[in-house]
């Protein structure tokens, strides 16, 4: 942008502009003043040499003469000289005329007894207005031309300064990465109109940052999730297809797909938006047999030994759906990508551990988007959901290894609000 168009450009030519137009009104104010000072000072004679007449003729009965040579003593306003009568027909509160030669003429009426007489001061001789225009006007366009050249030289840092905090927000907004946007970038603005606009950026920026990490994660897991209840689907319609029926079982399984994919995708819509989740208490060992049941591998795996040590009392404050994604995530990784068909289950001092023998080696954090074993052939977003679940749960999740052994331990909110601080420990 070039300074022309820059807010410091305009405050500059603003600030000279003003100062131009502020000294060109001192300077006609002043030549204002200075004629009427001269008009005041001519009518102030003249309307004290009628009252010196008036009351001389008060006092005597005779009618006094003028004291000043510039003043004439008429007996009425027909015996004025050139056109001064008829003006004065037209406007009768008129006090100052032109002369028949050019001059300035001041009036005053004074009524004597039963005449009115006028009283004309010819003051062309005193006028000094015009005579000292030129030098006055000279003088004046000086002063003018000192204070708008210094008005420049001061407006010039003024500017710099005013606009600094825009300039400063101006080239951090451009040089914003969102990617690597982080909280703070509105922290070195002052608590000003500045700072609050700094401030509602930052708010603004950091929420599409969020949505559009939403979108991704969105993206993502509509691909792992619904991978599993649209081959239980695929296969019932290829089995209907060839001319099959269902069983029993494969009803069940049809109305638990189907039901599958209603809640999965009512909840990872909920969490691309983030909407608020109703939160209940509900019995942990409930939600997690009804997972264990429904789990179509872990039902096809008959030599999978899953050991569960959960009391039956433990309740947790959670959101039925998404307890429900949280553990059907948890099962799924056990199956695909323990060392040996086995998982354990148990619940100790405020946490669920979750334990299976270790696979592939782990590179990096277990926990975060794409992080999988070197031959899985999964999106590596199965535990990043966990995660991201606990995290709308307000819960909190470890994972790592030890001792040959994969646990993940869920540090979940008792139903009365309160989180549990427990360290986890494994079987």
């Amino acid at each position: 942008m070039g300074d022309k168009h820059s807010i410091r450009g305009r405050i500059y030519r603003l600030f000279a502009v003003f100062t131009l137009v502020t000294c060109a009104s001192y300077s006609l104010l002043l030549l204002a003043y200075s004629w009427v000072v001269e008009d005041n000072v001519f009518n102030k004679i003249v309307s004290t040499e009628a009252n010196y007449i008036a009351e001389h003729f008060n006092a005597t009965g005779e009618l006094a003469e003028p004291r000043a040579p510039f003043l004439t003593l008429y007996e009425s306003w027909d015996a004025l000289p050139g056109g001064i009568y008829q003006l004065h027909l037209q406007e009768p509160e008129r006090i100052e005329f032109t002369g028949p030669h050019g001059g300035t003429l001041h009036l005053r009426s004074i009524r004597l007894a039963e005449s009115t007489r006028v009283l004309v001061a010819d003051v062309s001789a005193f006028e000094v207005g015009g005579e000292y225009l030129p030098y006055v006007g000279l003088t004046l366009a000086l002063i003018l031309v000192f204070f708008s050249a210094a008005a420049l030289l001061i407006a010039w840092p003024v500017a710099r300064a005013a606009s600094a905090p825009l300039v400063e927000l101006k080239e951090k907004v451009e040089a914003i990465d969102l990617d690597t946007l982080e909280p703070g970038f509105a922290a070195s603005f002052p608590e000003n109109e500045i700072g609050y606009l700094a401030r509602e950026i930052e708010r603004s920026l950091l929420h599409i940052k969020a949505m559009l990490k939403r979108e991704s994660d969105f993206t993502r897991d509509v691909s792992h999730e619904l991978r599993t209840p649209t081959t239980i689907l695929k296969n019932l319609a290829q089995h209907l297809t060839a001319g099959g029926t269902l069983t029993a079982r494969q009803s069940v399984q049809l109305t638990v797909a189907v039901q599958e994919l209603e809640h999965t995708t009512d909840t990872l819509l909920a969490l691309a938006r983030e909407e608020s989740q109703a939160m209940e208490p509900l019995v942990f060992l409930h939600a997690l047999e009804d997972c264990v049941v429904r789990h179509v591998d872990l039902v096809a795996r008959e030599d999978f030994d899953m050991r569960i040590d959960v009391p039956a009392t433990l309740k947790v404050s959670a959101n039925r759906h998404l307890l429900t994604l949280l553990i059907n995530n948890l099962l799924t990784n056990a199956v695909a990508h323990s060392a040996a068909p086995a998982l354990a289950i148990s619940a100790r001092d405020g946490t669920v551990i979750f334990e299976n023998p270790a696979g592939e080696p782990l590179t990096g954090d277990p926990l975060s988007s794409q992080s999988k074993g070197p031959r899985s052939s999964g999106l590596g977003q199965g535990l990043y959901l966990v995660r991201r679940i606990a995290d709308a749960l307000g819960w909190r999740v470890e994972a790592g290894v030890t001792g040959g052994v994969f646990t993940v331990t869920l540090r979940y909110r008792r139903p009365d609000g309160e989180a549990t601080a427990s360290k986890s420990r494994s079987i």
